[in-house]
């Protein structure tokens, strides 16, 4: 049981986490770590990339050991399923197109809500729901929808770069219309 709060401690979580908190976060900590996002730039100087490298297979190790131990939640209550089952899996693999709507369901069908993504990846929540609902509207200007897009694919585990031609393409025709 010491072996597991290490494991814990090492994703920055208590030992009263769920095991979708821990799906969670692992998920997070990885494209942090292992992606170009801002933070991770800003520390280039105090991260090697072996440095990197050691931290992020130390963090599968952990997630793994971490998920071969039995789902019991020290509440009681009952757990809920993979983030990612065979299911949504398959669905993901008939997606054409990401709308904000398909994002939307996506979310829905991880069982998480809007709330939980802006713990995560601190977007305010009219901006996710302005990106579900395809409010281009809502977004100053394109660099602030590319950012968010990007977070927000990363949090629900979707190829980011996919997300954003299919998503751009359509905020960029609303732009040239409004011009």
């Amino acid at each position: 049981m010491e072996e597991s709060y290490n494991y814990l401690a090492l994703l920055e979580l208590t030992p009263e986490a769920t095991p979708a908190d821990i799906r969670r976060r692992y998920r997070y900590l990885k494209n942090l770590y292992a992606g170009d996002s801002i933070e991770i730039r800003a520390l280039a100087n105090d991260f090697s990339d072996e440095i990197r490298a050691d931290y992020l297979a130390r963090l599968d190790n952990a997630f793994k050991k971490l998920s071969e131990l039995p789902e019991k939640s020290t509440t009681g209550a009952p757990q809920p399923g993979p983030c990612l089952d065979d299911e949504l899996r398959l669905w993901l693999t008939q997606v054409d197109n990401f709308t904000g709507a398909t994002l939307r369901d996506i979310r829905e069908r991880m069982k998480v809500d809007l709330k939980t993504i802006f713990t995560v990846t601190r977007i305010q929540t009219h901006f996710l729901e302005a990106i579900e609902g395809e409010a281009f509207q809502s977004f100053p200007a394109e660099v602030y929808l590319r950012s968010y897009l990007i977070e927000y694919a990363r949090f629900l585990s979707l190829d980011t770069q996919r997300v954003l031609n299919d998503y751009l393409a359509r905020y960029r025709d609303w732009a040239a219309q409004q011009a």
